[in-house]
């Protein structure tokens, strides 16, 4: 799940180069924009889910995304000051729920179900 409020469009985009650079990318959902949660984001967040095939582990794959976060500007002080140039969680690994903001968030739960259903419809 990626999520930006700090030039978003261009840092979604900018992430998903940097992920191919790791992993095999499948699919990605719809962009969805939403206000931000908590009173330290001013900006709205642009959210999208990807599918993407890892050949390392869930733990190998995470340490990636926070490099990238890291590489992308993401540090403690730019949170503080509700500046979020990408955000990468993983959600979803192997069918098995990783992370709780998929039944938290709604937009996560919206984004992944996205795919899901994708997934669904072309295994029929």
């Amino acid at each position: 799940m990626l999520g930006s409020n700090s030039n978003a469009d261009y840092n979604l985009t900018l992430a998903i180069g940097k992920l191919t650079a790791y992993f095999q990318l499948i699919d990605q959902s719809s962009i969805l924009v939403t206000e931000p949660i908590g009173a330290h984001y001013k900006l709205p967040f642009h959210n999208e889910a990807l599918k993407i095939l890892s050949t390392g582990s869930s733990d190998e794959t995470k340490f990636i995304f926070k490099k990238i976060e890291k590489e992308m500007g993401r540090t403690p002080d730019s949170k503080l000051l509700g500046i979020i140039p990408i955000d990468i969680d993983l959600i979803f690994w192997n069918n098995n729920l990783l992370h709780e903001d998929y039944n938290r968030l709604p937009f996560v739960k919206t984004c992944v179900d996205e795919l899901r259903q994708f997934e669904n419809l072309k295994m029929k």
